[in-house]
């Protein structure tokens, strides 16, 4: 009976090793001057994998700022207080020395693209004292919202009329008489371009609000349920993320009337 009391336990002696804990790094010191640092991590699979890496020290002399040279001797604060100068392999990963060389014919690939910013920056002058101006009346804002879009027509189109005609009637001659091959749009006497489909504001863009603040779950059909209780909707267009496919924050609601876009924007603005 004694000899089972002085029987040391043999859960005394048993180590259980966490699955979850890795071995500590090692650092050894080879004959010729490297180092060998082996160190343990989790794969993507969940697995201990072992990283063996073997350093070479190289003393490399170079001419630094001298504040930069300074800061290199400050002693080492917060965790790493105490600690010998220099990277720690605790933590301080250690790369692969890439080393930049640049190409044969650089000197002249930097002339050129020196030259290709200077008729840039000259391009740049040039445009410097360029303004807006609208395609209507000539003034100095954009052609969508020039007050007088609904009482006159642009510019082009007063002179349009007279030279379809002339294209016409050139064209009418030209095929007569060289016996080439003429659209039937072009012939003379055939019917004018028709008028596309929509009139002639087929898009108009004073009916269309742009809408931010979007939830990334939000959907199109949403949105024109949200918008149709002021007015009949043609289109909503909602931006995602290609490859996430969420939405990206901002929508654009296209009213049939302006009146309703209004309606809309004073309801929904703030």
């Amino acid at each position: 009976m004694s000899k089972l009391a002085n029987r040391a336990d043999w859960a005394d002696d048993e180590e259980f090793d966490d699955p979850s804990a890795l071995p500590a790094q090692q650092v050894t010191t080879n004959k010729d001057g490297t180092k060998t640092v082996v160190s343990y991590r989790f794969n993507d699979e969940g697995k201990k994998v072992k990283v063996t890496r073997r350093i070479k020290t190289t003393v490399v002399r170079e001419h630094v700022n001298p504040q930069v040279a300074e800061r290199r001797t400050w002693a080492k604060f917060g965790l790493e207080k105490g600690h010998a100068p220099g990277p720690s392999f605790d933590t301080t990963s250690v790369g692969e020395n890439i080393v930049f060389r640049p190409s044969i014919n650089w000197k002249a690939q930097a002339a050129e693209a020196e030259k290709n910013g200077g008729e840039k920056g000259s391009m740049k002058d040039q445009l410097k004292d360029k303004k807006v101006k609208c395609r209507i009346c000539s003034g100095e804002h954009f052609t969508a919202r020039c007050p007088f879009k609904d009482t006159m027509a642009p510019v082009d189109e007063s002179t349009g009329t007279d030279g379809a005609a002339a294209a016409e009637d050139t064209a009418g001659t030209v095929g007569a008489g060289t016996g080439s091959y003429v659209p039937p749009h072009l012939r003379k006497g055939a019917a004018g371009g028709g008028e596309r489909m929509g009139g002639k504001y087929e898009k108009d863009d004073l009916a269309t609000l742009r809408v931010t603040n979007v939830s990334e779950l939000a959907e199109e059909a949403e949105l024109r349920d949200l918008f149709e209780r002021f007015g009949r909707v043609t289109r909503v267009f909602l931006a995602r993320d290609r490859e996430t496919q969420r939405a990206k924050g901002f929508a654009f609601i296209s009213f049939a009337d302006r009146t309703d876009a209004a309606r809309a924007c004073d309801k929904m603005d703030g």
